[in-house]
Parts: C-alpha cells; sequence; structure tokens
C-alpha cells in the first residue's frame, strides 16, 4: 500500500512543519503518518501541483480547511486537485470548525464566488491561493470538487473518541462513511505526560482555561462562581503563557474544574485532549451536558461538592472517560484497517 498524505496547510504536507511551529501543538497528521509508516505502509506527505502524476497511490489522505484563511486553506486548490485525481481519496477534517468548511463550500457554488477566491492577490500581487496560476489549474473541476464536498461525496476521517455519536458529524459534512480516531496513546507518548501523576491533595478550586482562543463570552455564561485561570489566548492580559502539551497537562493538576468550551457538534465525541488531561489528573471536567450524555456521565454543580464528593465524582469521570480510550497498538491496527477499507 502506498498513501499521499496531502492537504490544504504546511502542517498537512511537511513533516517537518512541526519543527517551524511558534506553538508547539498536537499534530495529528505525524501521528497518523508515523503509524502507518512504522507498520510498513509508504506514506508520502508532501504538497501536490495541479498536473502532477497521481497513479503510484493506492489512496490519499487529504486535510481540508475552510476557504478564506491562508492559515487553513492556503494550498485548497491543490488538495482538490487530488481529490478529483487519486484512485481513491479520503477527506481528513483535522480541524473542529467543520460546519464553517462546509459554509465556505457552499458560498463558493454562489455564482461568481469561485472566480473571486481564484483571482484574490496579496498586496505583492501574488495569488492568494496556491496553485491558481498553474497553466493545468482547472475552474470546472475545481468547482465540481466542491460541489461533491457539500454532498459529502467523499468518505472521511475525524479526530475523535469512540464514545459519542458519529451522526452528528455526518450531518454536518454529509459523508456516509465517517472513520474516527483517537490520538491520545500518541499525544501522551509524544509529549512524555506521566499517567501516574503524585495525586494534588490541595487543588485549588479554581476552573483551568487553556486555549489560543478567548473564551470569556462562553465562560460569563456559564455562571460560575469560582474564579477561572487562563492559559493561552494571547488577548487576555492575564493569560499563562506556556511551551508545551506537558506544561499544559502538569498545570491540570491543580486545579478541580477543567473547562472545556461546547463544540458546535457536542456529542460526538470529537477529540479533545483535555479530556484525557482531566482524567488522569483525577480533576473533573466542565463539559457540554451533550458530552455528558455521550460518556453517561451525571451532571453535577460541582462548586456545592464537599471535597470527598469532588474526588468521587472526579474518578467516576475518570473511569467512563478511559473506558473508551485507544492504546498505541489499537491506534495503529485502526489506522491500518481504516486505510484498508478506504481503497476497496
Amino acid at each position: 500500500m502506498r498513501i499521499l498524505f496531502t492537504g490544504c496547510t504546511s502542517k498537512q504536507t511537511d513533516d517537518n512543519a512541526w519543527k517551524r511551529a511558534r506553538v508547539k501543538r498536537i499534530d495529528d497528521s505525524s501521528i497518523i503518518c508515523n503509524s502507518l509508516r512504522k507498520q510498513g505502509i509508504t506514506v508520502d506527505r508532501k504538497k501536490v501541483k495541479w498536473g502532477d502524476d497521481l497513479s503510484q497511490y493506492d489512496l490519499a489522505i487529504v486535510g481540508m480547511g475552510a476557504f478564506g484563511s491562508n492559515n487553513y486553506s492556503g494550498d485548497i486548490f491543490n488538495a482538490i486537485y487530488v481529490l478529483s485525481k487519486a484512485k481513491k481519496a479520503c477527506v481528513f477534517y483535522e480541524d473542529w470548525k467543520i460546519n464553517g468548511n462546509m459554509k465556505s463550500y457552499s458560498k463558493m457554488l454562489e455564482e461568481g464566488e469561485l472566480e473571486k477566491a481564484v483571482a484574490k492577490k496579496w498586496s505583492n500581487g501574488n495569488y492568494f491561493y496556491g496553485g491558481v496560476d498553474n497553466p493545468n489549474f482547472n475552474l470546472d473541476i475545481a468547482k465540481s470538487v466542491i460541489h461533491n464536498l457539500t454532498l459529502g461525496w467523499y468518505d472521511a476521517l475525524i479526530p475523535a473518541f469512540d464514545w459519542g455519536n458519529k451522526d452528528i458529524v455526518r450531518k454536518i459534512i454529509k459523508s456516509k462513511r465517517i472513520f474516527n480516531v483517537d490520538l491520545s496513546p500518541y499525544v501522551v507518548r509524544n509529549w512524555n505526560i506521566n499517567v501516574k501523576p503524585d495525586y494534588n491533595l490541595n487543588k485549588q478550586k479554581k476552573y483551568m482555561l487553556a486555549s489560543l482562543v478567548d473564551h470569556r463570552g462562553w465562560v460569563k455564561k456559564q455562571g460560575l462562581l469560582w474564579e477561572t485561570v487562563y492559559y493561552g489566548a494571547k488577548s487576555i492580559k492575564d493569560s499563562i503563557k506556556l511551551k508545551t502539551e506537558t506544561d499544559v497537562y502538569n498545570e491540570c493538576g491543580k486545579y478541580w474544574g477543567i473547562l472545556c468550551p461546547e463544540y458546535p457538534h457536542s456529542g460526538s465525541g470529537w477529540f479533545r485532549i483535555r479530556y484525557i488531561y482531566s482524567a488522569l489528573q483525577r480533576s473533573i471536567i466542565k463539559t457540554s451536558l451533550n458530552d455528558l450524555k455521550a460518556l453517561d456521565i451525571p451532571y453535577k454543580f460541582i462548586e456545592n461538592l464537599s471535597e470527598q464528593d469532588l474526588r468521587l465524582y472526579a474518578e467516576l469521570q475518570r473511569k467512563q472517560i478511559f473506558k473508551h480510550t485507544w492504546s498505541c497498538d489499537m491506534f495503529d491496527n485502526k489506522i491500518k484497517n481504516i486505510c484498508g477499507s478506504l481503497i476497496q
């Protein structure tokens, strides 16, 4: 089996992109590629241009983002070419903002919108989207692929736990076949996470919120009485900046509450490492009612709980979260089997 792994961003098309990243984050693409390679499968992770010969590949895994952002879709037209040309192709929806993806695809099908996107340039005269100045670029083919994306024509790969209702995601991306991968075992291994930390007997009755996004609006709506300690968001003046995932994990052990802002597709089990960090540290994840229901965890307003009840609730959450978590061996077997299913 020979696989092409590509997409819209350098993170998806370059094995070494993570080394250049200012903020070292979880690298979904590297986890998948490295797992396949160690099992003897050839994976070429690279940028593709219109006109490239893709006949050597049995499968293409293609990361797709939304139109409009150079960070997330700079090479979206090159990715579209792969979807049009590969023998077998699967769309990898790496980012959780799948609603935005689908809305942007539908927008491109409105009269004149795709033409405007293709013609868009930076102030220096370079095209905004890579590939559109390639002599082999074909607007009609691009429009056809975008139309197919809105219909869910392609199988999909998503980062998600086994728990949750994947029909919630299916209603958004429309794909009939959706395969999920639980990244947590390799995140834990790659970031040297201590899976048996010393239990903090003096956890602070505060909430921790680690995110590069400013979620203060969401926090305000929750009506919380305990203080929220923010990490990561540049737009928050007092937000604490951490260097690595390991640092984030270690900080989780200080607090009883770990905040998990709700996603539009809550209840689907979309991958969020804070579930694992919270469970390992025996803290309590405050997440959406939909996610709690999917995990079969009763809702409790933790600010009213005694220390003993906080510990009991944390243990219950820990048990339910780990009930569904993969090991590295499981991940390897699952991703290999997924790829086998995709080429059939």
